[in-house]
């Protein structure tokens, strides 16, 4: 098939074959068009802020079909990798045609989409992140990247959520994976500041005694002939080595003497020690943490599997399914009764379940209407529910307070109460103006010697 090429030098803009595309080198260019009308783009500067800005412009759209469409970068203005991840490669002007198959693919799979309504906004941003990974029908890999806080950027995913959220850029895509929306393969593990969530930790050694960093490492010498072993430096003199024990010379290693192990001396109060300690200070906000307060997170590649080319076909059929998952939790005297069988079920098999609280304090919540008031309590039962198992009872009393029962449940098993934590904080801050919201989890284990009321009135 022939590509015909031509080009119009008043729009700046690239016509092959029943495709147009736009050549741009600044973010205003975009404020004239018609993009909903365009094929594609050209980044045409080799200025990297303004590149960055043309494709989080084009990317954040809420037109979803026209933030997905194709980015090519001009050959001749190479970018970082840390922006060309966002795009799909980069094109000689004078050879486009070879990317007219690309383009064609993503077009057609565009025109698949079924754009949901009436959404909440983080099923919507669920929607673009599988929207980008059916179009582009290939594997999200994470980059390594300085600028990141976990130390990895995502293609198009990254783009959508602020520097200091890339945590719930991880979470997002946690929620997916349970949900089998999309497939994950292991690449990395990261460990971050518990304080911040910051991935630029600096390992430090120190003294057991008295924490300090001021250590230095000596080796061991053990002398063959009399057996006496101490730290080198009592063996050091101005001719070399010698045994501060039977005063001979030490001259060749491996025949008089030999270095078995290190010991540590501390300059600031002079203890000595085999083992430091190994300490984790976060370079961005100075928390020092022991290594096992550091949390680890896992870091992959992203497939879109079946299911969730199916949700994105019929983004509005599962988009309804799901807010009447959200509604249809247990009610508190179902949840009672259940709670007070797992009770009897803990004293004849002394099994591990948990019974969780949360309630959401916020004086502004009392303000909202009833409509307001429900809506929130779907989204607020999607992210609980999103980290439950099938296992797992969800019960509300009213929509700042909810009961969870997580039967045969270690202590371990916990730490999906700080992603709810987490991410029900974060929809109060981005949905009502007063600054400060509590969100208050509370967890204990189900005791045989406990009765229902203990647990809940």
């Amino acid at each position: 098939m022939l590509n015909v090429l031509k080009y119009n030098n008043n729009a700046k803009k690239i016509f092959i074959d029943d495709y147009s595309l736009l050549r741009i080198a600044h973010i205003n260019e975009l404020q004239n068009e018609s993009l909903e009308y365009l094929d594609g783009f050209v980044i045409d500067t080799d200025n990297r802020g303004h590149a960055r800005e043309i494709i989080v412009q084009i990317r954040t759209r809420d037109d979803v079909q026209t933030g997905l469409l194709p980015i090519f970068v001009n050959a001749l203005y190479p970018l970082p990798k840390n922006i060309l991840m966002h795009t799909d490669g980069m094109v000689t002007i004078d050879m486009i045609g070879t990317c007219i198959q690309r383009i064609d693919a993503i077009q057609k799979r565009i025109q698949q989409l079924q754009v949901p309504v009436n959404t909440s906004y983080q099923e919507f941003l669920h929607y673009k992140l599988l929207a980008y990974c059916f179009t582009r029908n290939q594997t999200i890999t994470p980059v390594a990247s300085r600028q990141s806080l976990i130390g990895y950027e995502f293609p198009f995913m990254s783009l959508l959520f602020k520097p200091e959220e890339a945590i719930s850029l991880l979470q997002s895509f946690e929620k997916l994976t349970t949900q089998k929306m999309v497939s994950f393969t292991l690449k990395d593990y990261i460990h971050i500041c518990k304080s911040c969530s910051g991935n630029y930790i600096n390992f430090r050694e120190s003294c057991p005694k008295c924490d300090s960093i001021d250590i230095k490492a000596h080796d061991m010498v053990h002398h063959f002939v009399c057996a006496h072993v101490a730290p080198e430096k009592d063996f050091k003199t101005d001719e070399g080595l010698e045994c501060p024990k039977c005063d001979k010379q030490l001259r060749h290693i491996g025949i008089d003497y030999d270095k078995p192990s290190t010991i540590y001396s501390c300059n600031s109060c002079n203890h000595e020690f085999q083992n430091s300690n190994m300490k984790a200070l976060c370079i961005d906000c100075e928390t020092e943490h022991e290594l096992d307060e550091l949390l680890e997170k896992t870091i992959g590649n992203y497939s879109i599997t079946k299911k969730g080319e199916d949700f994105i076909r019929n983004a509005n059929k599962s988009s309804r399914e799901m807010h009447q998952e959200c509604i249809g939790n247990l009610s508190v005297p179902v949840f009672k009764i259940l709670l007070r069988q797992e009770i009897e079920r803990v004293k004849a098999t002394n099994g591990h379940s948990h019974f969780v609280k949360i309630h959401i304090k916020n004086e502004q919540l009392q303000l909202l209407n009833s409509t307001v008031k429900n809506s929130l309590a779907r989204e607020i039962h999607s992210i609980i529910k999103s980290y439950l198992t099938d296992a797992d009872m969800l019960a509300t009393q009213s929509y700042d307070r909810h009961y969870l029962l997580l039967p045969d449940t270690r202590q371990h098993q916990l730490e999906r109460l700080e992603n709810i934590q987490y991410n029900l904080t974060k929809l109060l801050s981005d949905n009502l103006k007063e600054n400060t919201h509590m969100v208050e989890v509370t967890y204990e284990k189900i005791e045989a010697e406990k009765e229902l009321h203990q647990y809940i009135t």
